[in-house]
């Protein structure tokens, strides 16, 4: 045996797949395992999945801090499995490897709209793990394993947990051998969930009902309590985002595709053994206020704000304090709806829109360090695409993502959209080389659903205001046909794919034809009409197009009056067009429609509306943070030099920002532009040059450090 020699996570598993046929549905069953370990041992792993979530411990302690482990996959075609060094957790002679698993994204039982209780892979909670000292196989899961039910009666992802801490196991029962899920095994490497934040109550609301505590701002967790009462007493918590005027939770409005009395809350039965410590594993919930009521003595709550643990990437900092919200506001919204995928709200969803994720996808480039989080994600994607090369609208799904709504091209995007961005933010060719099959798959579906390069399948711009005029849906939906396809032929080009770079081109040639004849001479006061015209390319006149939108605007009185796919363009092409004055002034706007008056709205995050209506918490309204990188530090990427290995350099200086600085974390080193009333200071890092332009001034910047007389 050599010393310290490390397992070999993709050799083939000998342990076997165990499950405890005797637990309830909604309980979440334990399993258990007591061996001697010989001396002598430095180095232990154990490589380990349970589904749909589980929490391990050895010899009573819980090791790590990663909540809901592994991550949500489609089941049936990729399973994860996670590898822990437990050194610090086992010793010589007698041990126990405890393991409790939860139902999770696996076992959902509640009904829903979405229909994961009709998932393909749905099964009863599983467990397969093995154990290796030294580099060598020792312990597997197996029938001479034991199981029981725990003390958690009742667990479901979105309708909460119900544990008793009073429970004890009289009786330990031998598990059954259980089929595979199904999926490929694979060792997890998108980065945990984790705690961020711990937030305690900034109030206590009076309310007719029990007490309602207010954390004063929207997160995605739970809620964890320091109890003391008497034994069999139970505190009951329930999440929500938003109050009634007459102060009381208003549950109806978010919880509607939810089929189930129950919905966000958990429960807790005491023990009566002091003071009592307790927060739900299985489920997260997206709330600002928790309505905790029941019999006890004293109590205390904190809030737990938890989600997939992302690095920063960029930030940016200055003295205007609207344009500061807005940014918190878009990095909160994106972290807290990142729970092993992209989510449009981390309350009655939770679901992967396709959509708002590559809608939202350079900010969360420019902010956070996501490439692992997104090739996940892009994965789950492709192991739902059908042999037609259709995806579904939302990933994972059970069926309904395919089904419903025919969301079409302006949700599929993301599976161009996102692999391509992450190529020019990182300059790497295996994320467009790694999906390249998919969107070619992809490419032949889009044609079968195209009428003469028309396509009429799919939603338009959601979440618009309702007074926000009227343009042709099908005209987005054909210049997202064309996006996608221009998209592919660079990407085909990339890598030397010349025959499907020369189909892709009369693809799109054909696409823009018809669009140009179908909607060009179109006259209507939409805003997100023109810009798309602009932000794809498909003007024919760019200067009468540019009038057009300017006149929108007007209209609006310089507001934006778009939904989605509004928000994600108009800014960016006033900027492009020598407008940055005009996309300023739509940007800093705080009455309705607007991003200051959604922020002021939605406690810390951006809502799915712009009154603030459905849900508090969502991030596809969120590219205005990508644009102040853009626009306001000037970082923009060149496509020729993918990576920023060359940029173009053209910051804006608002009249009502005196002192400003933003950086973002380049393949090469840290980008930073900083200014105040006086000078503006640049840090280039070593491999990045830059075309400074600035007003009329225009000059060429190598590594290094600069600082310039304003």
């Amino acid at each position: 045996m050599k010393e310290c020699e490390a397992m070999n996570v993709n050799q083939a598993w000998k342990a076997k797949w165990i499950m405890y046929t005797g637990c309830p549905d909604h309980a979440a069953p334990v399993f258990r395992k007591k061996f001697q370990m010989p001396g002598g041992i430095k180095k232990t792993q154990i490589r380990i999945c349970g589904l749909g979530f589980y929490v391990l411990n050895i010899n009573g302690r819980r090791v790590g801090d990663d909540i809901m482990q592994p991550a949500f996959t489609a089941y049936d075609k990729t399973v994860l499995f996670n590898v822990y060094e437990v050194d610090n957790y086992l010793a010589e002679g007698l041990n126990e490897i405890e393991v409790t698993l939860g139902n999770g994204w696996y076992n959902e039982l509640q009904p829903s709209a979405w229909q994961f209780e009709h998932a393909a892979w749905r099964a009863q909670p599983k467990l397969i793990a093995e154990l290796y000292l030294d580099g060598q196989l020792f312990l597997v899961s197996d029938t001479t394993w034991e199981c029981a039910r725990s003390g958690i009666s009742y667990n479901s992802l979105r309708c909460g947990e119900t544990f008793d801490a009073g429970f004890k196991i009289d009786r330990w029962e031998k598990p059954t051998i259980a089929p595979a899920p199904g999926g490929v095994m694979k060792e997890q490497q998108i980065s945990p969930i984790r705690v961020s934040e711990l937030i305690k109550p900034v109030a206590i609301v009076p309310s007719p009902l029990p007490v309602i505590y207010d954390f004063g701002v929207n997160l995605s967790g739970n809620v964890e309590i320091q109890v003391i009462g008497r034994k069999g007493n139970k505190v009951t918590i329930q999440y929500f985002e938003l109050l009634r005027s007459t102060a009381t939770p208003d549950l109806e409005r978010y919880k509607q595709h939810v089929y189930d009395d129950r919905f966000q809350c958990d429960e807790y039965i005491l023990s009566g053994e002091g003071v009592e410590t307790w927060h739900s594993e299985f489920n997260y919930n997206g709330f600002r206020y928790a309505r905790v009521y029941g019999e006890y003595e004293s109590l205390e709550v904190v809030a737990r704000c938890f989600h997939t643990d992302l690095s920063d990437a960029g930030d940016l900092q200055c003295d205007n304090p609207l344009v500061t919200k807005i940014q918190a506001a878009v990095r909160r919204s994106t972290l807290t709806n990142f729970h092993h995928i992209p989510t449009d709200c981390p309350h009655r969803e939770k679901n992967g829109w396709t959509g708002d994720a590559h809608l939202a996808c350079e900010q969360a480039l420019f902010n956070f360090q996501i490439d692992e989080a997104y090739i996940k994600w892009l994965d789950d994607i492709v192991d739902c695409q059908r042999p037609s090369g259709r995806i579904p609208c939302i990933a994972p799904t059970s069926s309904w993502g395919y089904d419903h709504m025919l969301c079409g091209p302006t949700w599929d995007a993301a599976l161009f959209v996102i692999p391509w961005e992450l190529y020019r933010y990182t300059g790497k060719v295996e994320y467009i080389r790694r999906y390249y099959e998919p969107m070619g798959k992809y490419i032949g579906y889009l044609q079968s659903i195209l009428d003469n390069g028309i396509c009429r399948i799919g939603l338009g711009d959601w979440s618009a205001p309702s007074v926000a005029p009227a343009f042709p849906v099908e005209s987005l939906l054909t210049a997202y046909s064309y996006y996608m396809t221009d998209i592919f032929g660079k990407i085909s080009g990339i890598l030397h794919e010349e025959e499907s770079e020369r189909q892709a081109a009369e693809l799109s040639d054909g696409i823009k034809s018809a669009f140009i004849k179908q909607f060009a001479a179109i006259q209507t006061d939409s805003q997100v009409f023109y810009a798309m015209m602009l932000y794809f390319g498909l003007a024919e006149d760019v200067s009468a197009t540019l009038d057009n939108l300017i006149r929108t605007v007007e209209l609006a009185d310089d507001h934006i009056m778009g939904g989605m796919f509004c928000s994600k363009m108009i800014l960016d092409v006033l900027t492009d067009n020598d407008r940055f004055d005009l996309a300023y002034k739509i940007a800093s706007q705080v009455d309705f429609p607007g991003w200051g008056h959604l922020a002021g709205l939605c406690a810390g995050t951006l809502g799915e509306n712009w009154y603030g209506g459905s849900s508090m918490n969502h991030f596809m309204f969120a590219e205005i943070g990508a644009w102040y990188y853009k626009a306001l530090a000037g970082f923009n990427i060149d496509d020729n030099n993918p990576g920023f290995k060359h940029i173009r350099l053209t910051p804006h200086i608002p009249a009502d920002i005196g002192e400003f600085r933003a950086w973002h974390q380049t393949p090469y080193g840290r980008l930073e532009i900083s200014w105040d009333r006086e000078y503006m200071n640049v840090i280039l890092p070593q491999g990045v040059s830059a075309t400074f332009v600035h007003g009329d001034a225009t000059r060429e910047l190598s590594e290094g450090e600069y600082r310039i007389k304003r």
